[in-house]
């Protein structure tokens, strides 16, 4: 059974009986393929509703593939409940699961990314853990930052709070950390700890501005494989 054939049974039951008629499409959809359930307004346009699934697949500038898929669910042209988007070209693969309450992303996120394009020939992965309040970040941030043990915390305006620390390990200086200290969106100093040389080293903070440049790729990159049904992306988290 096929999943076109499996969304046909669940909206069968889902449906039957209900006010609003709903109608099954299977085939091109904006350069892709897609199969959603919608039903027809009173101006006669298409209002998804119901489960939905887009792929799609293109060339990029340097004649590589590229391949994206968005599957989720709609409620009267909104995007709701959970959502996942996947990019892939030749040299880097992210993945996005998102919660969305009536078009807002807001619950849980992950974005989860392997890069190649670095200059180090091992390719970088960053997979944190995120949680949203109508699109903006707030809580807890866990997971690895480009390769690395990341932890942060933002407080309920979503400003840097507390400690940010990064673990890194190289061969050539062992285990140090990044370490940056905020009080709501202020930072009071951040610092390279060089544990096996027992000092420490004043740095500049980079850890939001990495931050940033992530929400700016979901923004740009991810969400826009289905923009539909979505009333805004992610706030970019505020710091001086």
């Amino acid at each position: 059974m096929n999943q076109f054939t499996k969304m046909k049974l669940r909206l069968k039951r889902v449906f039957n009986g209900g006010i609003k008629k709903h109608r099954l499409y299977e085939g091109p959809y904006h350069g892709g393929k897609s199969s959603y359930s919608y039903y027809v307004d009173d101006n006669n346009l298409r209002v998804f509703d119901g489960p939905f699934h887009l792929r799609l697949s293109s060339l990029n500038r340097y004649g590589k593939e590229v391949q994206s898929m968005a599957r989720g669910n709609f409620i009267d042209g909104l995007k709701n409940g959970g959502w996942c988007y996947f990019y892939k070209s030749d040299q880097k693969r992210m993945k996005l699961n998102a919660d969305f309450v009536n078009g807002l992303i807001d619950g849980k996120l992950q974005f989860e990314t392997f890069d190649s394009t670095n200059i180090s020939s091992v390719p970088t992965r960053t997979c944190l853990t995120f949680t949203v309040n109508r699109r903006r970040l707030v809580g807890e941030i866990s997971g690895f930052l480009h390769g690395y043990r990341f932890n942060g915390y933002l407080d309920e305006d979503g400003r840097p709070h507390d400690q940010w620390i990064s673990h890194v390990f190289d061969e050539y200086n062992g285990e140090w950390r990044i370490v940056e200290e905020w009080y709501h969106g202020s930072l009071v100093k951040a610092e390279r700890q060089m544990i096996t040389y027992g000092r420490n080293e004043h740095i500049r903070s980079s850890m939001c501005h990495q931050l940033n440049e992530l929400i700016d790729e979901i923004n740009n990159v991810m969400l826009p494989i289905m923009q539909h049904g979505s009333l805004g992306g992610l706030a970019n988290i505020p710091a001086v």
